[in-house]
């Protein structure tokens, strides 16, 4: 074996080595061209990139491991045994990555059959890397994929005209303060809450920001309805759950103990006249009679949940 190994190294041709070494350098310019993460970006009230790449590294190392537990013979009926528990549970459509407890509940009830829930997982993980490789892919399945994910939520940040979301309080912070979050791990990050949890002259103001951030994201959410109606229940529902829970969350603090008096001279807000603020660009070629009649026909058309939206809006201004 050892001579081998030599003979090998010994008979490699320079238009090979020339060949690794290119490839090495293009690795180089491309590990240089790709963008450092930008760590204020994050999501740290909840951690969830971190579970995920916990989560990752973990089926890394499984996968390391070797042969499955459970050949492709025993494994097929009990993906099928697992399948038709989910359908019954109504979780079909639940996470690969949030599995766990739905296979322990599964196994539960196949308890005379000995089945490991976390063996299983492990495997269910392996062969899923091996499913879904390009090679092994099959078009039904990909198209069936896709759809699902287009129909989903998940979908609606590949939307060019989707608004950005508001940025968090601890990116506000790190804006103001213009902090450097360099190191290892999280701790600059943690760092920096310390730092903004104990500003608490600073506190008002950034609750200021956000607060008025958004409130500006509501109409824009508004507006990405309106310009795209086929949108699926489940797309529209979730946006319009975003919208009712940021008007409760910041427009309920809009009420002051000493209520400001509404000059008579200005109209009350209504829902249609907020409804037509986020369309201030829209038909003004026409006179203002007939863009009120079009922007009122359009009112009309919203569902009744984007309506009731407005007309939160409205009662608390």
């Amino acid at each position: 074996m050892t001579k081998r190994k030599n003979a090998s190294n010994a008979g490699s041709s320079p238009k090979k080595e020339k060949k690794s070494e290119t490839f090495a350098a293009l690795k180089s310019v491309k590990a240089e061209k790709r963008p450092a993460a930008d760590s204020s970006d994050s999501e740290p009230e909840d951690f969830e990139e971190e579970q995920i790449t916990h989560t990752e590294a973990e089926e890394t190392r499984n996968e390391d491991n070797g042969q499955a537990i459970y050949e492709p013979d025993v494994m097929r009926p009990l993906i099928e045994s697992f399948l038709e528990f989910l359908v019954q549970r109504q979780s079909e459509t639940s996470t690969v990555h949030n599995m766990e407890n739905k296979v322990a509940e599964w196994a539960e009830t196949r308890r005379d059959d000995n089945i490991d829930a976390g063996l299983f997982v492990l495997d269910f993980r392996k062969y899923l890397k091996s499913a879904v490789k390009f090679k092994n892919l099959q078009m039904n399945d990909s198209c069936a994929a896709i759809s699902t994910y287009l129909n989903s939520e998940k979908s609606l940040v590949e939307y060019k005209s989707m608004p950005d979301r508001p940025p968090t309080k601890i990116q506000l912070y790190i804006k103001k303060h213009q902090i450097m979050l360099k190191g290892i791990g999280g701790e600059p990050m943690k760092n920096a809450y310390k730092a903004m949890n104990a500003d608490t002259e600073g506190a008002k103001e950034l609750d200021e920001l956000l607060r008025e951030a958004s409130l500006q994201y509501i109409p824009q959410l508004q507006e990405f309805l309106d310009t795209h109606p086929n949108l699926t229940e489940e797309q529209k529902r979730s946006i319009v759950n975003k919208m009712k829970m940021l008007n409760k969350k910041y427009n309920s603090k809009e009420i002051s103990s000493t209520p400001k008096k509404r000059s008579s001279k200005k109209d009350p807000e209504t829902a249609f006249s907020l409804f037509c603020r986020t369309k201030n660009d829209k038909y003004r070629d026409l006179s203002d009679e007939e863009r009120e009649i079009k922007l009122q026909k359009k009112f009309e058309k919203l569902p009744a949940a984007q309506k009731d939206i407005y007309e939160s809006l409205a009662i608390s201004m």
